[in-house]
């Protein structure tokens, strides 16, 4: 066996027995749109609890930084996305009386903001979206190393 098939087979090995996230990235691998895309819809479905499209996803920047102080890599990944929410969503806190002097139920959030950014401007209460509806999404999304992969903001790793 010649020399370099040695070491390929060493390598293989190796990245093998270190765990599967390694495995296959053993030439630094990132997390890509589609785990972006994939965060996002996880959060959405956690946040929304109701059908919805994502008509469109975009992803607008990104860059990886140096967590000071933790010893990891992150990678921040910033997109639009356009998502319909056919039966609407959190129907149960629709404000009750007229535009003008409306009342928000207990538990919900008169905010028109949606996101789903866990580090920016997040809105913890439950937003009513009507049936029908786009919500045009700017937001972000994290993903930090771990010896496992990439672990997005949904706690799912990729």
């Amino acid at each position: 066996m010649s020399k370099l098939k040695i070491v390929a087979l060493i390598l293989l090995v190796g990245a093998l027995i270190s765990g599967p996230a390694e495995a296959f990235c053993l030439f630094g691998c990132k997390p890509t749109t589609a785990d972006a895309r994939r965060v996002f819809e996880n959060l959405l479905k956690a946040k929304f609890s109701a059908p919805f499209n994502i008509v469109s996803f975009e992803e607008t920047r990104f860059w990886e930084i140096d967590v000071e102080g933790a010893g990891h890599q992150a990678h921040e990944s910033y997109f639009k996305a356009l998502v319909e929410f056919p039966q609407g969503a959190n129907l149960d806190c629709k404000p009750e009386g007229t535009d003008g002097a409306q009342t928000v139920k207990s538990g919900c959030s008169p905010s028109k903001f949606y996101s789903t950014t866990i580090s920016n401007q997040m809105i913890k209460e439950r937003q009513y979206i009507e049936p029908g509806a786009k919500i045009a999404f700017k937001d972000e999304t994290r993903f930090d190393q771990d010896r496992k992969g990439w672990k997005g903001q949904d706690g799912n790793f990729y």
